[in-house]
């Protein structure tokens, strides 16, 4: 039979089951980090017979060790008062080496930091400490202090609290993902609003201009970007068209184009004629340049009645002309430097005038420069040969070269924003 000892250590170890089996039911019951631990060192402390429990996390951005729980008669002084860098005291000391410790005596360890009982008035005796880990990562400490009866901790006490504190770890972690997977929500929800308000900046239908036909496409790399176009109303017979690409992409990009639109708007009303309107939009970029930002930007006004269109060009690509007979004619003499870089700039304007049947097509370098799965750019020369062998219209030939471009990318992941604007006189 079996003596009394043995029955009651056996009893003790079935009681420690139950212990963690209860501990798991915790962590399985909710995701609210605080709350979990709170409930894991309380089951910790009782069933430990311990006068005090704590978990302290590691401060991913200091390194240091802080109170995530501190229970006990100085747990709310502990937590308002204590950062422990790595290696400082026990706690510091097992979170560096990822070791547990238990003391009989913590008085009698050299690591031992007596400042806390200092300052609390706590007298600290026997003590557990263990880390918790994920893998080989530590990624925070669990203690027990003093047992109740007054009797030291033993290596049972340390082999049971070894065991709750690898739980807490657990928990510890699965929280941690929880919310980074709730935070990459929250990100997604903020990025689709963000993208429907940067949609909403965009013009919403094409212009009504007598003889004339538009028709533009945008697509974003991300969820936002730096492309954009415009057209603007100026009078009866003077229609503005704009199409510009800021340097990088998603929300910095998406936030300087938003500006950028509204500024060139209010100076194609303010100024006559375009490479005016630039060169101020330039300064005003200049002025507030942030992290070496700038835009390339075409800006067309259109004279409606005369078919004449003036432009002036600041870093763009050169618009292309398509003729009523097939040929191509590309307008390059305006060009200039982009838009935000240097202050006083000076620009230029051209002018062209459109027959009935012509297209004009403005593009944006996420268009010529698409690149396939075998990291192929599209490029000019097929940009071109797709432009003349295409049926004429700016509906048709939009819809032709997106079709084409897309044809040639596959399944390839979209490296830039595409924006495409064509237009062009009525036969």
């Amino acid at each position: 039979m079996k003596n009394t000892n043995d029955i009651e250590r056996l009893s003790q170890k079935v009681k420690r089951l139950h212990t963690l089996i209860e501990v798991n039911e915790v962590i399985s019951s909710s995701l609210e980090i605080d709350t979990i631990l709170e409930n894991v060192m309380t089951i910790s402390k009782k069933v430990m017979n311990a006068d005090a429990s704590s978990l302290m996390r590691i401060d991913e951005k200091t390194n240091e060790l802080i109170y995530q729980v501190a229970q006990g008669s100085v747990g709310e002084k502990l937590k308002k008062v204590v950062r422990l860098k790595m290696g400082q005291g026990i706690a510091g000391t097992v979170a560096e080496d990822g070791k547990p410790l238990l003391l009989e005596d913590a008085y009698t360890h050299p690591k031992f930091f007596r400042g806390n009982d200092e300052q609390t008035g706590y007298r600290t005796k026997s003590m557990i400490t263990v880390p918790l880990k994920v893998g080989n990562r530590v990624t925070g400490v669990a203690q027990v202090i003093n047992r109740l009866d007054g009797k030291p901790f033993d290596q049972d006490d340390l082999e049971l609290f070894i065991s709750l504190s690898s739980m807490a770890a657990i928990a510890l972690e699965n929280a941690k993902m929880h919310m980074q997977i709730l935070d990459k929500q929250r990100l997604v929800k903020d990025m689709e609003f963000a993208r429907t308000v940067q949609e909403s900046f965009l013009p919403q239908q094409a212009p009504d201009v007598k003889s004339y036909r538009f028709s533009a496409h945008y697509t974003p790399a991300l969820e936002v970007g730096g492309d954009f176009y415009d057209f603007i109303y100026l009078d009866q017979n003077r229609t503005g068209i704009v199409i510009g690409d800021v340097s990088g992409k998603g929300v910095p990009a998406a936030l300087y184009m938003a500006k950028l639109g509204s500024d060139m708007r209010t100076l194609a009303f303010t100024e006559r004629v375009p490479a005016d309107a630039l060169m101020k939009l330039n300064d005003l970029l200049a002025g507030r340049s942030r992290r070496g930002m700038f835009a390339t930007l075409l800006y067309i006004e259109l004279d409606a009645t005369t078919g004449i269109m003036t432009l002036s060009n600041a870093g763009h690509l050169p618009p292309i002309i398509k003729k009523a007979d097939g040929s191509l004619v590309k307008l390059e003499t305006a060009g200039g430097a982009p838009l935000g870089m240097l202050p006083g700039m000076k620009l230029f304007q051209e002018e062209a005038k459109l027959e009935p049947g012509d297209t004009v097509v403005l593009y944006t370098d996420g268009i010529v420069e698409a690149m396939n799965a075998k990291e192929e750019l599209y490029g000019y020369e097929r940009f071109e040969e797709l432009l003349k062998k295409s049926g004429s219209g700016p509906g048709v030939l939009k819809d032709a070269i997106i079709a084409d471009v897309n044809r040639f990318t596959g399944l390839s992941p979209q490296h830039d924003d595409m924006t495409l604007v064509c237009f062009g006189a009525a036969k």
